[in-house]
């Protein structure tokens, strides 16, 4: 048994070299990550310390700064050069935009007053139709008189051929 207990041994003595490096990598991840935060606030103040600069010398700036400060004033520059064109495309948008709907407008409202031009032609066709078909039934109300008065005389003559060969 001698051998399993010495590798038994191996084994928990590997096992604790693997834990004892695994702490020393976190704690070096930690102090790391440490140090990391400490720089970002060092970045963090160089860039408060360059703002403040510039901003109480953006118009004399010592010796060494200068080339500094004029990157900035063309940055600047480029910003609102670019502003500008923003804002232009932005109104070129809008004009367009309204463009299109006083165009929308003027088509509803065209198309409206078609409507109401079909509709009044409409209007009067049916007026005309009414009117042929009161004239039709006129005609047709005197012509049917005019027949019923033709047979009313048709009749009477009959009637007196009849009497006066019959008697």
């Amino acid at each position: 048994m001698g051998f399993f207990d010495e590798l038994g041994k191996k084994i928990s003595d590997a096992s604790q070299d693997v834990m004892q490096k695994g702490k020393e990598m976190a704690d070096t991840a930690k102090f790391n990550s440490m140090i990391h935060d400490e720089e970002k606030k060092i970045t963090a103040v160089y860039s408060k310390i360059g703002k403040k600069y510039f901003e109480d010398f953006k118009n004399a700036p010592a010796e060494g700064f200068k080339e500094f400060v004029d990157e900035i004033h063309a940055a600047q520059a480029k910003i609102a050069e670019i502003q500008e064109k923003l804002n232009a495309l932005k109104n070129e948008g809008k004009a367009a935009a309204e463009a299109v709907a006083t165009e929308a407008k003027e088509a509803v409202s065209n198309a409206a007053n078609t409507a109401a031009n079909v509709a009044e032609g409409a209007a009067d066709a049916a007026a005309k139709a009414v009117n042929n078909v009161q004239n039709a039934a006129e005609g047709a109300a005197d012509a049917t008189a005019q027949a019923v008065n033709k047979a009313e005389t048709a009749v009477e003559n009959a009637v007196n051929e009849n009497q006066s060969t019959g008697q």
